[in-house]
C-alpha cells in the first residue's frame, strides 16, 4: 500500500503511535483459536457484553423518556 492510499490521517497516527500493533482476539496473533472451547467462549463473552450494553442503552432511553 502506497503512502497516497493510506491517507494523511493514517500516516499521522502511524507516526505518532510508536507502539502500534494489530489487535485481535487470539493469543499472540494466531489466525485461529487453539481449541474449539476457546472460540465458543469468546463468542459467548462477546454476545453477553453486547446484550449488557443493549440493556444499559435501553434503560437510559426509558429513563429519559419517562
Amino acid at each position: 500500500m502506497s503512502v497516497k492510499d493510506k491517507g494523511k490521517c493514517g500516516i499521522f497516527l502511524k507516526r505518532t503511535d510508536m507502539y502500534s500493533a494489530p489487535i485481535g482476539p487470539t493469543f499472540n496473533g494466531l489466525k485461529t483459536y487453539p481449541t474449539k472451547v476457546g472460540g465458543v467462549l469468546t463468542i459467548v463473552t462477546g454476545l453477553l457484553l453486547l446484550m449488557w450494553t443493549a440493556v444499559q442503552v435501553f434503560d437510559i432511553w426509558v429513563y429519559k423518556k419517562g
